[in-house]
C-alpha cells in the first residue's frame, strides 16, 4: 500500500518562497508549453504541484489559505492540460482529480477530466462527468460559451465511444478467427515476439533516448519441448472449456482485454502478445485445478490437449464446436 503523507503547517516565511517558486513554476511551465514543449512544461507543473501539496495554511489565515490554493489549483489544470497534449490520460484524470479536490466548481477542472476519461475509454464517466460541468457552468458568467463547449464535446464523445467500438470489435473479430487453439495462432505469437525484440529508432523524445541507452534484453529462449500427461476425452475437453468460459466472462477480465485492446491500438499481433498475460492471470487457476501445471508450459499442454478435438472443424461435434467458439467470444471480449 502507498504511504500518503500529510501536508504540514507553513509558516509566513516559507509561504512567501513557496509561492515565488509556484509563480516561477507557472511562468517557466507556460512558456514550454507555448513552444510545444509539452514535456519539459509537465515537469515543471509537476514540480510545483510536489511542492505545494506538502503544505497547509492553518484555517484561520484565510487570504493565505486562498492565495496557496489559487495557486495549487492553477498549477494542476496546467499540469492536466500538458499530459492530455502528451496523451498521458491517467496522468491528467489524476491532475484534474486533484484541481476539483481544491474547488470542485472549476468548469476547466472538469473539462480537463472529461477529455481524461474520454482518452482512457472511460465514456460512462466522461459522460457523467460532462454532465457535471453543465451543472457549474450555470454559475459561470461565461455560461454560453461554455455550454456550446459541452456540446461539442458531448458529440466528439459520442463519436469516440462509437470508433472505439467498431475498432475493438474489428479488431478482437479478427483475433477469433486465428483461434485460441489455432497453429497458425502460435506462429503468430512467435512472429510478434521476434518483431517486438527488434530494435526501434525513434527521435525527440528524452524517455526514448533513456531507453536506447538501457542494457539490451537477452534473447528468449526457445520454449521446451512439449511434455504431454494429460489426454481429454471430448466431453471433458467440453467442460474444461465451459470452466475457461466461466473464468473470462468475469467484469475485471472483460474490461481488462478492452483496455488490451485500446493500448495495442488495435494491432491484432500487439493485442495477442498482450493477452497472453492477461489471460494467464485467469487461466492459471483453471490449469491448477485440471493437473496441469501453472505455468506457460501447462498453458501449452492445455492447448494441445483441447486442440485434439478442435483441430477440425468438419469432424468436431456440434456441441463442442459451439462450445469452443463460447469460449474464445470471451477470451476475445465478448460480442
Amino acid at each position: 500500500r502507498k504511504k500518503t503523507t500529510l501536508p504540514s503547517p507553513i509558516d509566513i516565511h516559507t509561504l512567501k518562497d513557496l509561492l515565488e517558486y509556484a509563480q516561477q513554476c507557472k511562468y517557466e511551465g507556460n512558456e514550454k508549453y507555448r513552444e510545444g514543449l509539452y514535456e519539459e512544461a509537465l515537469f515543471i507543473y509537476s514540480q510545483g504541484d510536489e511542492a505545494m501539496k506538502r503544505w497547509k495554511v492553518d484555517a484561520h489565515l484565510k487570504n493565505e489559505q486562498k492565495w496557496l490554493r489559487d495557486n495549487h489549483l492553477a498549477c494542476l489544470k496546467n499540469k492536466s492540460q500538458a499530459a492530455l497534449n502528451l496523451e498521458l490520460f491517467q496522468t491528467a484524470l489524476d491532475a484534474a482529480n486533484a484541481a476539483l479536490q481544491l474547488d470542485v466548481e472549476d468548469h476547466k477542472a472538469w473539462y480537463r477530466k472529461v477529455q481524461a476519461e474520454k482518452g482512457l475509454g472511460k465514456f460512462k464517466e466522461a459522460e457523467e462527468s460532462l454532465a457535471r460541468l453543465e451543472d457549474v457552468a450555470q454559475w459561470c458568467p461565461d455560461r454560453r460559451g461554455i455550454l456550446r463547449d459541452c456540446e461539442v464535446e458531448r458529440k466528439r464523445l459520442k463519436y469516440a465511444k462509437a470508433k472505439n467500438k467498431v475498432n475493438t470489435q474489428e479488431m478482437l473479430g479478427r483475433a477469433f478467427e486465428a483461434g485460441v487453439f489455432s497453429l497458425d495462432r502460435e506462429r503468430e505469437l512467435e512472429e510478434a515476439t521476434k518483431s517486438l525484440e527488434a530494435p526501434v529508432h525513434k527521435v525527440g523524445h528524452k524517455i526514448d533516448q533513456e531507453k536506447a541507452r538501457a542494457k539490451p534484453l537477452k534473447p528468449l529462449e526457445d520454449p521446451k519441448p512439449l511434455e504431454r500427461k494429460i489426454q481429454l476425452t471430448a466431453a471433458l475437453a467440453g467442460d474444461l472449456m465451459d470452466e475457461l468460459a466461466e473464468a473470462y466472462k468475469q467484469k475485471w477480465f472483460q474490461e481488462r482485454v478492452r483496455k488490451c485492446a485500446r493500448d495495442s491500438g488495435f494491432e491484432r499481433s500487439v493485442f495477442l502478445m498482450r493477452l497472453k498475460d492477461v489471460a494467464f492471470e485467469v487461466q492459471k487457476p483453471v490449469l491448477e485445478k485440471w493437473g496441469f501445471d501453472g505455468n506457460e508450459q501447462g498453458v501449452r499442454e492445455m492447448t494441445a490437449a483441447i486442440r485434439d478435438h478442435a483441430s477440425n472443424g468438419q469432424e468436431m461435434p456440434e456441441w463442442l464446436k459451439s462450445k469452443q467458439d463460447r469460449c474464445l467470444e470471451l477470451l476475445y471480449g465478448g460480442k
